[in-house]
Formats: C-alpha cells, sequence, structure tokens
C-alpha cells in the first residue's frame, strides 16, 4: 500500500508520542521520518514553522499542530471513533486533551531537565539528531541548560514554587492511578482525544526520562500499563461497542478541580495579559503561582477554541457540564471576560500548501517541542 502521509517526528518528543499513538490506533498507514538538521529546515522552508511534528501529504499538502491533526485526521478517518457521542462528555474529552497539552508540559520540562541523569540522558539524544557524534555531548549539555532556562527559571518556575511543580507529577498519578485500576481508558472502554492528549507527556517524558520512568514504574504502575496498552491499541483487539462513561466516581473531583480553579483561570489570564499587550504576567491559582510567567497568543487561541466550541453546546449540555464541575468551583473562567481573539485561528486551518519560503502567519509558542 502506498503511504499517504509522512511523519516528521522524534522519538523523544512530548506531541510526537501523541500523534503516533492516535495514527496507530486509528490504523492510518504513515513513514515516519525521525527530525535532525536537515528535516526541521525542510518544514521550517514548507510550512513556515519549524515544529515537529509535522505530517506531508503525497499531495504536496501539510498538517502541523497536533490538536488541529487530529480534528482533520478525525474527519478524514471517523472509524474508530475517538469523540463520544455524548456531547457534553466530547466537550470534557476535548477540554483534558487541553489541559494534558498545555498544562502538564511545565511538570515534564521539569522531571526531563533538572534531574540530572535526564538531562544528560535527553541531552546527549537531541545532540546526537543535530551534530556529528564528536559534539552531541556538549550539544546536549548547551540545549538542556537552555531548556531550564527558557521553559522553567525564566518562565515563572522558581525556588518557592519548584516542589509544587514537581510534585504535580504525582497529583496525575493519584487520580490515573485509581481511574485506571478500574477501566482501560480515561473516559471509558475505548481512547479518546483526552487520552491521547494526556498521553502525549506520560509517555515521552513521564514514562521514557530515567528518572520520572522510575517514578512510574514503583508508584503508578495502573499509569504505566495504560501507556503501553494506548501504544498498543487498535480497533481489531477492542470490542466494537464502545461504552463511554460520565465521570462519576471520588477521584475525578481532585482533577476536575484543577482544571476549574489553575488550568482555565490561567488560561483566562493570559488572555488579558496579552489583550493588554503585557509580555508576561503574574499567574495566581488556587494550587499554583507563577510570578513573571510567559504571555502567549497559542494559548489565547487554546482557550478562543474552548470557548466556541462549548458555546455550540445545547443549554441542556451545559448545564450537565456545569453541574460536573460546580463542587470545584464551576466553569467561569472560561467565559469571563468574553471571547479575547487571538488572531491565529485562520493559521490552523488544514491542510496548508507547501510554501516556497516563510509563510506569511507567524506565533509565539511556549509549549516546547522536546
Amino acid at each position: 500500500m502506498k503511504t499517504r502521509y509522512t511523519v516528521y517526528k522524534s522519538d523523544i518528543s512530548y506531541f510526537s508520542g501523541k500523534l503516533e499513538a492516535y495514527l496507530r490506533y486509528k490504523g492510518i498507514v504513515y513513514k515516519a521520518v525521525e527530525c535532525g538538521q536537515r528535516e526541521m529546515k525542510k518544514i521550517a522552508q514548507t510550512t513556515g514553522v519549524k515544529k515537529m511534528p509535522a505530517v506531508e501529504m503525497d499531495n504536496g499538502q501539510w498538517l502541523f499542530d497536533t490538536t488541529p491533526m487530529l480534528e482533520w485526521f478525525e474527519q478524514q478517518h471517523p472509524e474508530p471513533c475517538t469523540t463520544p457521542d455524548d456531547p457534553a462528555l466530547a466537550f470534557l474529552a476535548l477540554l483534558i486533551e487541553d489541559y494534558g497539552d498545555e498544562w502538564l508540559w511545565r511538570p515534564a520540562m521539569w522531571w526531563r531537565w533538572v534531574p540530572r541523569a535526564s538531562r544528560w540522558a535527553v541531552g546527549y539524544a537531541i545532540g546526537k539528531a543535530f551534530a556529528p557524534t564528536l559534539l552531541a555531548r556538549p550539544l546536549g549539555w548547551v540545549f538542556g541548560r537552555r531548556q531550564q532556562r527558557e521553559w522553567l527559571w525564566g518562565d515563572g518556575v522558581n525556588l518557592a514554587n519548584e516542589a509544587s511543580v514537581r510534585d504535580m507529577l504525582f497529583r496525575e498519578f493519584e487520580f490515573l492511578e485509581r481511574l485506571l485500576a478500574r477501566q482501560p481508558f480515561l473516559l471509558g472502554s475505548h481512547p479518546s482525544a483526552a487520552d491521547f492528549g494526556y498521553f502525549a507527556s506520560m509517555f515521552r517524558h513521564f514514562g521514557n526520562d530515567p528518572d520520572s520512568a522510575e517514578v512510574m514504574r514503583r508508584q503508578a504502575p495502573n499509569t504505566y500499563e495504560w501507556l503501553a496498552r494506548l501504544w498498543n491499541a487498535s480497533a481489531d483487539k477492542l470490542p466494537k461497542a464502545i461504552e463511554w462513561q460520565w465521570p462519576k466516581t471520588p477521584e475525578w473531583q481532585p482533577f476536575l478541580q484543577r482544571i476549574a480553579a489553575d488550568y482555565l483561570p490561567y488560561l483566562h489570564q493570559n488572555a488579558l495579559a496579552f489583550q493588554r499587550g503585557q509580555k508576561r504576567f503574574d499567574f495566581t491559582g488556587h494550587s499554583l503561582a507563577f510570578q513573571g510567567t510567559k504571555t502567549t497568543n497559542y494559548r489565547v487561541y487554546c482557550r478562543e477554541r474552548l470557548q466556541q466550541q462549548y458555546l455550540q453546546l445545547t443549554t441542556a449540555d451545559r448545564d450537565k457540564l456545569e453541574q460536573l464541575f460546580k463542587s470545584v468551583g464551576g466553569l467561569g473562567s472560561l467565559q469571563a471576560d468574553g471571547v479575547i481573539v487571538s488572531g491565529l485561528a485562520e493559521s490552523f486551518i488544514l491542510p496548508r500548501e507547501a510554501k516556497s519560503g516563510r509563510s506569511s502567519f507567524k506565533w509565539i509558542r511556549s509549549q516546547p517541542r522536546n
């Protein structure tokens, strides 16, 4: 069979693992290309975006950014479906995916780049991909220090909150271990968008890097098993009938509180800072605070997208979600101050034609790719 899709990715990349797990589950045939300097240059020249993963189609068109990519693939390859048939649960799946993408990257950066064993191992792997062998170790050392500076100490992490950022991983384990002891996937019998979004950091960072992987094996075996189960999932291995589960069990409450009282306020405060033209802002949430964290217009787009999807729901479905979040403060932060426009929506209309040079659109994306 002719390969229709070429996936440019990295085996240590947060979002490459998310995309590949989705494609494997859907049975979508693709050719995988590990990215080095040459491949990254090609992606930048043809899409105007120097990010991975990226997908090149046989017709010369390109896909990028995993959330719109998965939405596009879901339209083109609807079976097996990863969207719950209950509209309220479908929105919750997308909200969890967004949370996994944009909130868990900070502890993922801590566990990858602060512990020495992880920093050296992953830094060397990146160095080998982008430099001759003799330069791999020094390049990896420089890259590791850069990542610490750029995505941790330069983005709101300090001595006062570092332990809380580190321990964000254990809070996720408390939720996942209890849930996955009862059911194979986050929302029931089959994978949904929630699984793939959560999987991104858990697979390539927490479940792969030396320090966090050992912690997971010892303290979160159900989570570790779920990573393997999702990576190896395919439609022919699962029952044809999908049984989606509405969140009812106690472990959901602290998890929903993190979304309602930390993540959504973060998106709201970031959007306000963007609207005011501030490059940085001081974030205060229920359990975390970040002084001088970066304002990113991509996260304004994330919030804008969630708001639009929420407003498309019926009143009954919105009431159902509000009732779910009522005990943890509600979803007020999602709609507070209305829709603040990011100006990025057109940039994520897929697929895109290949460009001969840098494209006319650009944005700042705080979320790193490694």
